[in-house]
């Protein structure tokens, strides 16, 4: 196409218009990235704003630990969560970080304390930790009230005893044994569970141990500077002079152990203990009652006799009320005396006991001679014959042979007397000894001769003729009676011809038990019955002569009878 070819309007060609920029209109669309951008803007503020710090967990495993899971609580309250796991530089730990609230952050002092919930097991606590099962495990932590802030802290194996907040007093207990005592073992005030145990330090041991004990408010109002703390821990059977003894605080006890607290009987508490204050744990209560006798002398006595049942710790009586204890038993043998005997170390406490009428002091060792020199003296008891227990023994004997007190190595020497055992026992033997020397077989056989010579004796021909002779003399009595009711008078003459040979009868019968008498002797059954017979007899033939006698004054009592009244 060329120039010519193009048509232009008749008046020329058309003049450029020039048109006004437009002006922005705001579109509604433009209100989404706007709201979004300050959304943005609000969380990042609100995020920033209410952020915590970042704190870091050292545990010693993770297990059920889940990064942005598992949550960090107090008091039921979240705190913050798990942000990352990984292992901790020297391997032997796990390294939990977390991102912890802003109301955390004046929380998160030293000396707060973190663990895992989890269910558990305990003989002190019981079961614990069941709502994990349904809701998973959680860090839960324990503020300390004091301290400066800290972003590191060491995670706990097992949950703390007590809350930081709960009100009480914390006390120290020093001891030589731990025992059956556990953290979380109850304390017990007059059979009440007021406080538990902390804790313990075991790192010297040949320093003891040291342990932590918390006292709830307001018990430990009733700790006192003389009060005593022993060992409570299941059960403890003893036995002595009054038996057996079963001492039992209470159930939990048997299986967590425990610790027992009070003021010594009889005396009057004393001032408030401030926390902190440390105590001596007793093995028993007996033994933390007789820390308050504080006087004790040790004095040696030496037995000849045996020491069985008698150890460290036994009692010494006096009167049979204790006044000290056994320290030691021991054994000495003397070669050139071919002897045994045993040194007993014994502690007697004066403080137990009263001396009236004495100007000096019970612990000065001048009263104590004067006893000796009074008959005092030392002896071997036995407490219990069941288990065989034995004591030592004090008593004033005024038969004693004059002794005084003697001089030892290392302590005064109490003399002492044999035990009434012994001296049974001595007895016995003295009686066996002197049996054992009797001409036994001697004696046998002259009884064996006795009673040879009294089976010749009661064969003889003497005794058969006397025994003869009575029987005659009986038949004819008994035929003289036959005879009284036809023949009074005939009968009347001849009675007493009867009558002196049976007295001729007995005279030797009687001889013949004299006889009797020289070779077997009148204990014999034989002569005893024997005795009876002629008794008998006798009293028979007195019977027949008072008869005859009557019928010779009365002839016609035979017809008539006996009149009434004679």
């Amino acid at each position: 196409m060329t120039n010519s070819d193009v048509a232009y309007p008749e008046d020329g060609p058309a003049t450029p218009r020039i048109q006004p920029p437009r002006r922005f209109r705001f579109s509604v669309i433009w209100l989404v990235p706007i709201v979004a951008a300050f959304i943005a803007v609000y969380l990042g503020w609100t995020t920033l704003s209410q952020k915590g710090p970042e704190i870091t967990i050292y545990l010693r495993t993770a297990e059920a630990i889940e990064a942005g899971k598992t949550q960090i609580k107090y008091k039921a309250i979240t705190f913050g969560t798990v942000k990352s796991i990984g292992l901790a530089p020297d391997g032997t730990h796990v390294r939990v970080t977390a991102d912890m609230t802003k109301e955390a952050e004046p929380l998160m002092l030293e000396g707060t304390k973190f663990w895992v919930v989890r269910p558990r097991l305990s003989a002190s606590s019981g079961i614990s930790g069941l709502s994990t099962i349904v809701s998973g495990v959680y860090i839960e932590f324990d503020p300390s009230r004091t301290g400066k802030p800290a972003d590191s802290f060491t995670g706990l194996e097992v949950p703390p005893v007590i809350q930081a907040d709960t009100p009480g007093t914390e006390f120290a207990l020093d001891t030589r044994q731990l025992g059956s005592i556990d953290i979380g073992s109850p304390i017990f005030y007059r059979g009440v569970q007021v406080g538990q145990i902390l804790g313990y330090d075991s790192s010297d041991l040949a320093a003891g141990i040291k342990i932590r004990a918390f006292v709830r408010d307001p018990y430990d109002k009733e700790v006192r500077a003389n009060t005593n703390f022993w060992s409570a821990s299941g059960v403890s059977l003893t036995t002595g002079a009054q038996g057996f003894k079963l001492q039992l605080e209470s159930l939990q006890a048997i299986f967590a152990g425990g610790v027992a607290f009070d003021i010594p009987n009889g005396e009057k508490p004393g001032p408030q203990a401030a926390a902190g204050t440390r105590y001596k744990l007793y093995a028993d209560q007996a033994s933390a009652d007789e820390d308050r006798y504080t006087i004790r002398l040790r004095y040696l006595v030496f037995f000849d006799s045996s020491v069985g049942g008698l150890a460290p710790g036994s009692n010494v009586e006096w009167h049979g009320l204790k006044i000290g204890q056994v320290v030691d038993v021991g054994l000495q043998f003397d070669v050139a005396k071919n002897t045994a005997r045993a040194p007993v170390v014994i502690e007697l406490e004066p403080q137990r006991f009263q001396i009236v009428g004495v100007t000096s002091m019970p612990n000065s060792g001048d009263v104590l001679k004067q006893l000796v020199a009074r008959g005092l003296r030392a002896q071997i008891k036995t407490s219990n014959f069941l288990t065989g227990q034995s004591v030592v023994s004090l008593d004033v004997d005024p038969r004693a042979a004059p002794a005084e007190l003697g001089t030892g190595e290392a302590y005064p020497v109490i003399p002492t007397s044999p035990n009434q055992l012994d001296s049974a026992m001595r007895s016995v033997n003295d009686i066996l000894d002197r049996v054992s020397k009797l001409p036994l077989d001697k004696l046998v056989g002259q009884a064996n001769d006795t009673l040879k010579s009294f089976q010749d004796l009661a064969g003889g021909p003497e005794i058969k003729q006397s025994l003869q002779s009575l029987s005659g003399a009986l038949t004819s009595a008994q035929e003289l009676l036959a005879q009284a009711k036809t023949d009074l008078g005939p009968a009347l003459q001849k009675l007493p011809p009867v009558l002196d040979s049976a007295q001729l009868s007995m005279r030797r019968i009687n001889s013949t038990l004299g006889s009797f008498d020289q070779g077997y002797g009148g204990t014999s059954s034989f002569r005893r019955d024997l005795t009876r017979l002629m008794a008998q007899i006798d009293e028979a033939v007195r019977s027949i002569r008072v008869l005859s006698d009557y019928m010779a004054q009365h002839p016609e009592s035979v017809i008539r009878g006996k009149p009434q009244g004679e």
